[in-house]
């Protein structure tokens, strides 16, 4: 719900606050006090345009500020929403505030983050729905005829059940032209993949071969100055007179007659035998080192001509060696899938024409209880209409669908296109909601909508403005009745200027004007029990109130069982 509307500087309203309750509250005040500039501050909380002309004058802006207090589902609704979004919300409470600049700039944010107005109005129209003028009504939009009738119907299950087959189906699509988009390019690709592959098989490259061809002919380019390092180190080591070896034998001699003496010399014989042994070995390897030098020019030749080739490979195709062996890995995945593509290719047609089958149904079965359903609901909501001044008036549910067509067109919630049409009185055509007249029909209109819905309604905060235009008697006193029946399951705010309407609600604000300094200011007071009896006096008979129409009002807030607040 909405608990605290702050308003400063916009139009005549220099500051006011506003404190809501829960039910039915209204809005009362003479004609030309600047009732419509709080419809105007809500305006702003819920999305729409700003005017700099709305800023009053010799302000540098106008600022509207709205709290609300927010339970489920909204709160779960608002908490997706700011969660995509990346902002704060603790499940409950919601800030937003909007300034309007003299220059025509404005900036809003929710819970102090900067918002877009895109996306306020994406908040707007879950928090609030105003009804007054045509362009704010939320069913009035393209997709209301769907959403209204479903969740008067109770249909929200079957519609999930075609989401969810319209998914499954998209998803089966999108399988079926990657398998087709893939044969093609393969079969353009094959027979360059074929040769491809067939050349890399035949030369058969070795994880990192380029790398040691290339170590391998870098050590026979400089083989006679290694020969020479060999040969140097083979007779320090084990060749010459003395050498390593031997120098170590004799060391390895002595120490061992002395452990013969003392014990204590066993460590350091074993550590020159190992060095002794080691150096045995070094010189082994470097024997061989030195007779793999000794390759003939052919080996060497090879070895060129080997490298020569892998590197012609890679650079035809443009990748390295470690890439190239990849892409044999890859080549290989093709041909197969091109191999087997037949039976895929139809596994994927078959997955494809049973899941779009199943939308068709669920579509088709939703259609149908559409239909049905909004047979009945047009009855009910045409009987609804009476009572509010439409005495011969009728409204419908029109469901459309290409009936009969093989593939019809999937949308998003189903096969069918809702319009909810109007007609005043019989003979005449049926229109669309957004064709009737006055700003008063349209609101009383979705005034019987939204009391059908009521604990179907997805918004918590609904606002009437201009509902009573043109009507009284009997007609205001139902509109009455049922915007408090409304109230029990949402809060309304509900702009009126007929007293058999403000004595029923819960919460009774007034709008007052004045002079003050020269310059003519609006307030807004919250009525108690006495000067809400003066209020509607007022409303009754104007200036002219009297101990009578005092008496009236009691009367009718007696009749009306407001909370007196």
């Amino acid at each position: 719900m909405l608990e605290r509307l702050h308003i400063r500087d916009l139009a005549l309203i220099e500051r006011a606050d506003l404190e809501l309750a829960p039910g039915l509250n209204v809005l009362t005040g003479e004609t030309g006090a600047g009732k419509s500039l709080i419809v105007q501050a809500l305006d702003l909380i819920i999305g729409e345009r700003a005017d700099a002309g709305v800023v009053r004058d010799g302000a540098e802006g106008a600022t509207v500020e709205a709290e609300f207090r927010l339970q489920n589902p909204v709160a779960r609704d608002i908490a997706k929403l700011m969660s995509e979004w990346g902002m704060s919300f603790d499940g409950e409470q919601l800030i937003i505030r909007r300034e309007v600049m003299t220059t025509g700039r404005s900036r809003a944010t929710v819970n102090q983050s900067p918002i877009t107005l895109a996306s306020l109005k994406k908040l707007g129209e879950v928090l609030a729905d105003l009804h007054g003028q045509h362009e704010h009504q939320s069913l009035l939009r393209a997709d209301a005829g769907i959403e209204t009738l479903d969740r008067l119907a109770g249909l929200e299950d079957r519609r999930q059940s075609y989401v969810e087959a319209l998914e499954a189906m998209r998803s089966a699509a999108a399988h079926l032209a990657q398998i087709e988009q893939s044969l093609a390019s393969i079969n353009e690709r094959r027979a360059q993949l074929e040769d491809a592959a067939r050349e890399i098989d035949e030369l058969n490259p070795q994880p990192g071969e380029d790398e040691r061809l290339k170590e391998e002919v870098q050590r026979f380019a400089h083989r006679e100055r290694l020969g020479e390092y060999i040969q140097r180190a083979l007779e320090a080591v084990y060749e010459g007179e003395p050498n390593a070896a031997q120098i170590l034998a004799t060391a390895a001699h002595a120490v061992d007659q002395g452990a013969a003496l003392d014990p204590a010399l066993s460590e350091t014989l074993r550590t020159l035998e190992e060095a002794r042994i080691a150096c045995t070995e070094a010189a082994r390897s470097l024997a061989n080192y030195a007779a793999d030098l000794g390759a003939d020019p052919a080996a060497i030749e090879a070895l060129e001509a080997r490298r020569d080739l892998l590197a012609r490979l890679t650079r035809r195709h443009r990748r390295s060696l470690e890439e190239l062996l990849d892409w044999r890995e890859q080549i290989l995945e093709e041909l197969t899938l091109a191999e087997d593509g037949a039976a895929a290719l139809a596994t994927a047609r078959a997955d494809h024409d049973q899941a779009e089958a199943a939308c068709i149904a669920a579509g088709r079965a939703l259609s149908r209880q559409r239909q049905i359903r909004g047979r009945e609901w047009s009855e009910k909501l045409s009987r609804e209409l009476k009572p509010l001044g439409f005495p011969h008036a009728s409204i419908a549910f029109d469901v459309k669908r290409q009936a009969g067509a093989e593939k019809p067109a999937f949308g998003a919630y189903g096969l069918d296109e809702i319009d909810i049409s109007f007609t005043a009185n019989p003979g005449e055509p049926a229109r669309p909601l957004r064709r009737v007249g006055s700003g008063g029909e349209i609101s009383r209109i979705m005034l019987a909508l939204k009391c059908a819905l009521q604990t179907h309604d997805a918004v918590d905060v609904l606002i009437f403005d201009e509902i009573d235009t043109g009507i009284g008697g009997a007609v205001a006193q139902a509109v009455g009745e049922r915007l408090r029946e409304l109230a029990v399951h949402r809060q309304v705010l509900c702009v009126t200027h007929l007293p058999m309407i403000a004595a029923k609600a819960s919460r009774h604000l007034c709008v007052r004007k004045q002079a003050t300094k020269g310059r003519t200011v609006a307030g807004i007071e919250t009525l108690d029990d006495t000067t809400r009896v003066e209020e509607l006096s007022r409303m009754l008979a104007g200036d002219r109130a009297t101990e009578t129409t005092r008496r009236q009002a009691r009367e009718l807030l007696h009749s009306g069982e407001g909370s007196r607040r």
